[in-house]
Formats: C-alpha cells, structure tokens, sequence
C-alpha cells in the first residue's frame, strides 16, 4: 500500500477531519462485520443449493418411476386385442402419474421446508452475532 500516489486533496481532507478531531469509524471491525455477512450468505446458498440438489434428485426419480410406469401400461395394452382394454389404457396410465405424483408431493414439500428451515437458521444465526456484537460494543 506504499507504492499508491499521494492524493493532496484527500490528505487535505484527512488533515481537516484530525484537526476537528472527529472521531472515524473502525474499518477494521466494519471489515470484519462484512465479511462474516457474505460467509452467513455463502452458507446460507450452500444449504439452499443442497435442498435444490435433493428435490431435484427425488424428481428425477419420480419421473423414472412414473415413465416406466406408463412404459408398461403402453406394452400391457398393445398386446391385447381387446378394444376396451385399448380403451382404457389412457386412464390406467393417467391414474398412475396421478398417484405417483400424490405420493411424492409430500416427500418434495418436506425437502423444501427443510431447506428453507437450514438457510433460514443460518441466517438468524448470523443476525444474532451481529446483534450481540453491537450490544457488546455499546457496553464498552
């Protein structure tokens, strides 16, 4: 930081805020404030990045399971003769995604309100850091 030039007219404005001696806020510590903000953040994207990964991971298999469902309704209904069963091969592959996607629904709703619980407690853990340091800071 030696190596930057000399600015006269921001010395000038250094030199006039010591001599009405007022004091200036400690970077150090806003610094550190800030930097224990992005990490709480960084966290908090983490947590919410890792629920995204699950749920999508648990769509991914409930797509699977549902396609291969449908797979073999298709084959079951294109070996039978039988019009009725041709018929009524649309309503058996429509109930199937239909059931399929009520019994993951609750599963994909609990792996967003978990990820939602995580990044929101890593956020108000931070909250509560910042809250305690003004209040220590206030004390002195």
């Amino acid at each position: 930081m030696a190596d930057q030039p000399k600015n006269p007219f921001m010395d000038m404005f250094q030199d006039f805020g010591k001599s009405l001696k007022i004091p200036g806020p400690d970077l150090d510590t806003m610094m550190d404030q800030h930097r224990k903000n992005l990490q709480a953040m960084q966290a908090a994207a983490q947590v919410s990045s890792s629920s995204t990964q699950a749920l999508m991971a648990k769509q991914r298999e409930a797509l699977e399971r549902t396609l291969a469902d449908i797979s073999d309704s298709v084959q079951e209904a294109s070996k039978s003769s039988d019009p009725a069963a041709m018929m009524s091969a649309p309503m058996e592959i429509a109930r199937k995604t239909f059931d399929a996607t009520m019994q993951t629904t609750p599963e994909m709703v609990e792996i967003v309100r978990q990820g939602n619980v995580e990044t929101f407690e890593v956020l108000k853990q931070r909250v509560m850091e910042s809250v305690e340091e003004l209040s220590g800071k206030k004390k002195d």
